[in-house]
């Protein structure tokens, strides 16, 4: 067997060793988005639609073709259970692992720095809720294609079919794979080593294709999301407070968020699923030391695009993967639908650990690279777990997580369900005494209220969770059954009024 096998059949090896626990978890949190849309998925007839559909929503303002289409196959080929999509994600894991080991073994000629690069990827442990959550897929596909286009485009003849598709299927998975459209140009100047004419007229056909895979999924973004939706996006202060901050502050608290997924990345305590508010509060001090850090690695990291671009070139290939990704995602110039996730950092990581990989490759004593990789492995496999069912990840959520809204209102939800109201409840209010405005944590308040007999405490969370700018429509079914509780038919009637306007009252009353 090869070198090359051997180093392939270790990625494998260590990918199931750390993630394969996830295959027996189950679909949890944004995967419930799926399970909504599974009559959608199931059918290859469906296809056409499929790729015509916003990703869940047209408020969410995504379009992300390439994944749902991978969930359709998902379904279709490998059956809908919950451990045929975290076999696919591991599988990607595993290519994006092996597509890093050819980039860097192409590109720089250095066998043991693009094995030690793609072990560096695969063992960081903020990328567990990639790996591990199902609703990871969209970066998984991103990557993956990019690394794909990457590697046309250190081909001595560029295809431009097959540069075009991976641009499109890259960007077609999640908006952050615009970054290789720049990272493209970057490996074709680090190959050639210089800019002349006769090579803008020899790459002119395979950059205008990435170019044109790119329009074409623009110009189908419009057309399913519309002018309202295309570049914006809907979302409540609870997901991003910083779409209803200043421009200064919003970046400020970028900055300080940068800084953060840094120095998880290298030091991975306190790993969480959720930031969302008020876990992360908005930032108007430039001066904070936080702040002063992010700016000092995103300035830093620019620096080196061109200080190293002749002398150390993977240093300055590693630096514009991780501005030029992080970039998209960093809600600098404009808002996106949260406010942080571990998940936006799993693309320019693979920067940083390009970086790393140079330095770890100078050190002679192959014990403490061996060591590090260890540790990080080990770490992962243990976070990992956290994705395997909901009751694990909510309650994880509100440890590390305790001033978030939604992390407190999941964790009530989990200990609803299991039975437990005298635990739910302090949560829930806590979660609503903090902001007010999440209205399916509302309705869980509400629904712990009406089994302990305060029909009217319910009534009015019920009544709070439908007046908020972002309504839980569940809310009006739970009226319907609180008041069919009381034997009060014509309050009932009110609602079903209200959940089903085309139906006659008759048909109405014939379901009591």
């Amino acid at each position: 067997m090869s070198k090359e096998k051997i180093f392939f059949l270790s990625f494998a090896v260590l990918t199931f060793v750390i993630y394969g626990q996830s295959l027996f978890g189950s679909f949890v949190f944004d995967d419930r988005g799926i399970i909504e849309h599974k009559e959608l998925l199931s059918s290859l007839a469906n296809l056409k639609e499929v790729a015509l559909y916003p990703y869940w929503t047209e408020e969410a303002g995504l379009y992300r073709p390439t994944t749902l289409l991978s969930y359709a196959f998902n379904i279709i080929f490998l059956g809908g259970s919950a451990f045929s999509f975290h076999l696919l994600n591991i599988i990607l894991y595993i290519g994006i692992c092996v597509s890093i080991y050819l980039l860097v073994k192409r590109l720089f000629r250095d066998e043991w720095l693009a094995y030690l690069s793609a072990l560096i990827f695969l063992v960081l442990p903020i990328h567990t809720e990639v790996v591990a959550n199902i609703s990871g897929r969209s970066e998984l596909l991103a990557l993956f294609f990019s690394l794909l286009l990457l590697l046309e485009f250190t081909s001595e003849r560029v295809n431009y079919w097959r540069a075009s598709l991976w641009m499109f299927l890259a960007i077609g998975a999640k908006e952050t794979a615009i970054a290789a459209t720049l990272l493209a140009l970057i490996v074709l100047y680090i190959r050639e080593g210089k800019v002349t004419l006769e090579l803008v007229k020899k790459y002119f056909t395979p950059v205008s294709a990435v170019v044109i895979g790119a329009v074409v999924y623009f110009f189908l973004r419009f057309f399913v999301l519309g002018s309202e939706h295309f570049l914006g996006v809907e979302t409540s202060l609870i997901e991003n407070p910083l779409l209803f901050a200043d421009t200064s502050s919003r970046i400020f608290t970028a900055l300080s968020i940068l800084w953060m997924y840094v120095s998880k990345s290298f030091w991975p305590v306190n790993l969480c699923s959720d930031y969302s508010y008020n876990q992360i509060p908005v930032i108007s001090d430039f001066l904070r030391p936080t702040v002063l850090l992010g700016f000092s690695v995103f300035a830093g990291a620019i620096v080196a695009i061109f200080i190293f671009l002749k002398r150390q070139p993977i240093v300055s290939f590693g630096a514009a993967i991780f501005v030029s990704s992080f970039f998209v995602v960093s809600n600098f110039l404009f808002p996106i639908g949260t406010i942080a996730g571990e998940r936006l950092f799993f693309f320019p990581s693979l920067g940083l650990a390009l970086i790393v990989a140079l330095a770890l490759s100078k050190v002679e004593r192959k014990t403490f690279t061996i060591t590090i990789l260890a540790i990080y492995a080990i770490i992962s496999l243990n976070r990992q777990s956290v994705w395997m069912s909901e009751e694990k990840l909510f309650l994880n959520a509100v440890e590390c997580a305790p001033n978030s809204v939604l992390s407190l209102s999941n964790a009530g939800a989990s200990y609803y369900l299991a039975g437990d109201l005298e635990k739910a409840q302090p949560y829930l209010e806590l979660s609503r005494e903090i902001k007010p405005i999440y209205s399916k944590g509302l309705n869980n308040l509400g629904l712990v209220y009406w089994k302990q007999g305060n029909d009217k405490d319910a009534l009015r969370l019920y009544h709070e969770a439908l007046t908020q700018k972002y309504p839980y429509s569940g809310a009006i079914e739970n009226l319907i059954l609180l008041y069919l509780s009381r034997s009060d038919k014509e309050g009932a009637l009110r609602w079903l009024r209200i959940a089903y306007p085309n139906a006659d009252d008759s048909s109405l009353r014939s379901l009591f």
